[in-house]
């Protein structure tokens, strides 16, 4: 029961946040935590589609999560149109991890550290519904691969890269106080063995040493 209360208590504060700022046409910022899914595409790593990643990796399945927490800060004096503004979407910390299953439980794993930034459009439909439509920089700061090799004898087959940039697209629906994500992420990063000394590869261009890592998220979280 304090539950459902605390629940209704929550939504009624929200509607009410929200209708001020739809009443004058302009849009209060929001801020968010979300978490969700985070599922590599086939072409991850330079593969060309999923039988070519499945062989070349042995991999059975993939799957991944991410973890973020930002901002949608409004720009109002940019008058586009009532209940319709610019933004900038800054996603202050993003935490992701990338996966892909294979026999043995021999998995490589992928890592992230980073944030992300980048203009938005709002459109709010209504007093509790609204859409964002965004596209971001997202500055890397630390990104690792760890290939689970079960009979590895000499350390952990690890590679790293630091301060790199990706970029991601997408839009999410916010429904008062909820928020539902969907988003891109591409690009490409330079991921060194710890002690070899060599990178990890990109299966379409050997010769680079940048290994695409591309990925969709499905997020679902809080906004107030």
């Amino acid at each position: 029961m304090n539950r459902i209360i605390i629940l209704t208590c929550a939504l009624t504060i929200s509607f009410t946040m929200f209708s001020q700022d739809y009443e004058s046409g302009d849009l209060n910022k929001k801020s968010y935590v979300r978490a969700g899914l985070s599922t590599p595409t086939w072409q991850y790593y330079g593969f060309n589609n999923a039988n070519d990643l499945k062989e070349g990796l042995n991999a059975e399945s993939r799957i991944g999560g991410i973890f973020e927490i930002g901002t949608i800060f409004m720009l109002n004096g940019i008058n586009v149109g009532d209940h319709m503004r610019f933004g900038i979407n800054a996603d202050f910390v993003s935490f992701k991890t990338q996966v892909f299953n294979k026999p043995g439980s021999e998995n490589i794993y992928n890592f992230f550290v980073g944030s992300k930034v980048g203009p938005s459009f709002t459109y709010a439909v209504s007093k509790t519904i609204a859409f964002d439509v965004f596209a971001k920089l997202n500055p890397v700061w630390a990104a690792a691969i760890y290939n689970n090799h079960q009979n590895f004898d000499n350390g952990l087959d690890m590679y790293y890269g630091y301060v790199q940039m990706m970029y991601s697209a997408g839009i999410n629906v916010k429904l008062a106080i909820v928020m539902i994500g969907f988003e891109y992420d591409f690009g490409s990063l330079k991921l060194k063995n710890n002690k070899e000394g060599d990178y990890w590869p990109n299966f379409s261009d050997p010769d680079s040493k940048r290994t695409p890592m591309h990925g969709f998220n499905v997020t679902f979280g809080f906004c107030f």
